[in-house]
């Protein structure tokens, strides 16, 4: 009789031991999670993918990017998802980026680090949502902001935009 309560006793310990382990995490208070995977998931190894239009990067990249048909003048856009963690969109002329949009589930840091040094750097407030500008004092060359989990750049090392373009741009984009 005790050897079969004993018995009874070590296998509920061990299912409570394999329930314990085998249980997922349900913490939600930290929803930002990436998991880096290439496109259409068959390997988890990073990479840029080119798309025909932006229905088919927002399905990849699971998330949107809000933007206009053209950035002063250029209307000819290249689609491209990294990892399905990077949406970007590059305004073209002919065959050189005039204007890159991205935006990245970075759960709260930069799309991309900043390492070039700009003559003026500027956080200017818009819409409630700070917004550092690089740029030489007179024109903006990039723009960038977190916005939840989501982080935004504005790239336009080729044709820099005024302080109000950019303002209505960081408007725009989402």
């Amino acid at each position: 009789m005790k050897k079969n309560s004993l018995m009874i006793i070590i296998m509920a310990i061990c299912l409570v031991f394999v329930f314990v382990m085998t249980k997922k995490n349900t913490d939600t208070s930290n929803t930002c999670q990436v998991e880096p995977q290439a496109a259409f998931g068959q390997s988890r190894s990073p990479q840029w993918v080119e798309y025909n239009g932006p229905a088919t990067a927002q399905a990849i990249a699971k998330f949107s990017l809000e933007h206009p048909d053209e950035i002063n003048g250029y209307s000819d856009k290249k689609y491209y998802v990294f990892t399905g963690q990077i949406y970007e969109i590059h305004y073209m002329s002919g065959d050189e980026e005039m204007v890159r949009l991205a935006k990245g589930k970075m759960c709260g840091n930069d799309v991309y680090d900043i390492t070039q040094d700009y003559r003026s750097k500027n956080t200017v407030t818009i819409d409630g949502i700070d917004v550092i500008e690089y740029g030489d004092g007179e024109s903006v060359s990039i723009a960038t902001w977190i916005d939840g989990e989501y982080s935004y750049f504005i790239g336009c090392w080729n044709s820099p935009l005024s302080t109000s373009e950019i303002e209505k741009l960081v408007k725009i984009v989402k």
